[in-house]
């Protein structure tokens, strides 16, 4: 009978559990988005706490029985940082050192950025990555470009470049939320940008991408967004704006990146590399780099913990063999 890796994560917007047998199939990998109140563009650590509080025994609730289960493997802190911190862990880090306790099992503390990137890795096919590689983690919390190397178990991340303000995930849920869609407001910001036509797209009307060295900013384009709502723009031409200078601004910090740092390919992670539009522009954009370029469905792009279940199990086999 074939053992299985328990995966848990607690992220800012979802409560996430996931397990994995040891030929990586995906028994289990389920999700509760965080309840935001109509209007809010987030929430209070307190709040999203409490939140996960609740969620995680009716997701645990759901796991298939009747194998057991070698290893628990959570997110402890947001990046492979000793100083990295932020409330919302704590609540999977409790359960999985409990259940770990009780179970008599290994348990594996990771950082939340190391289960996007191992997820992103499984979600997207790209196991022959090479030792060194560069990874896009764009999200709501998050919006860095890091050259990653692999470790036995897990990443080492070095941050290459960052946005310098918002994060992609906040420009695209300020500007929904003010188009009057519910947070997080990807997905309708998506369905408003795909009723466009871009080549029907006035030419005056654009979101320049603003750089600093390598380094980003996305207030600016969050202003200019506003300013095309003010002036009465079509909201769904204001959408697909806000995403394509998402797209273009990343590219052009790869693409800069790219002539300084050692790296062939580049991964994709974070719920925003899960939206179709940016994914399209930024394969456009980086068609002629050479650079293999490895995106993953939503469901392993976006928050989850299937990335933590497949480093536990990575754990549990490398333990295996070293006895």
């Amino acid at each position: 009978m074939s053992a299985l890796s328990l995966g848990i994560d607690t992220s800012n917007y979802t409560t996430s559990v996931a397990l994995v047998d040891e030929n990586e199939n995906m028994i289990y990998n389920k999700g509760i988005l965080l309840e935001v109140k109509s209007g809010e563009r987030g929430l209070r650590q307190s709040d999203a706490l409490f939140q996960h509080i609740h969620h995680l025994p009716m997701l645990l609730a759901d796991l298939p029985r009747g194998q057991e289960i070698e290893v628990i493997c959570y997110s402890k802190r947001p990046r492979p940082l000793l100083d990295s911190y932020m409330p919302v862990f704590r609540a999977g880090e409790s359960l999985a050192c409990s259940l770990a306790a009780v179970l008599a099992v290994k348990q594996l503390a990771v950082s939340h950025q190391e289960n996007h990137i191992r997820a992103a890795i499984y979600g997207s096919g790209s196991k022959k990555l090479e030792a060194t590689f560069a990874a896009v983690h764009f999200s709501g919390g998050t919006s860095e470009i890091l050259l990653v190397k692999k470790k036995e178990i897990g990443y080492d991340c070095e941050i290459i470049a960052q946005t310098r303000d918002l994060n992609a995930g906040q420009l695209i849920d300020r500007i929904g939320v003010l188009m009057g869609c519910d947070f997080p407001a990807g997905k309708a910001l998506e369905a408003l940008a795909n009723q466009v036509v871009p080549e029907s797209i006035d030419r005056n009307d654009v979101i320049s991408a603003t750089m600093d060295g390598m380094d980003f900013h996305f207030s600016g384009q969050e202003n200019q967004a506003q300013k095309l709502l003010r002036a009465g723009v079509d909201e769904g031409i204001v959408a697909y704006l806000v995403l394509k200078a998402i797209a273009k601004t990343l590219s052009k910090s790869i693409g800069g990146l790219q002539k300084k740092h050692p790296f062939q390919s580049v991964l994709f992670s974070g719920g925003v590399m899960s939206n179709q539009i940016i994914k399209k522009i930024v394969a456009q954009e980086l068609q002629t780099s050479g650079l293999s370029l490895y995106f993953s469905p939503g469901e392993y792009a976006r928050d989850n913990a299937a990335g933590n279940a497949l480093m536990g199990m990575d754990y549990f086999k490398s333990m295996r063999c070293s006895r």
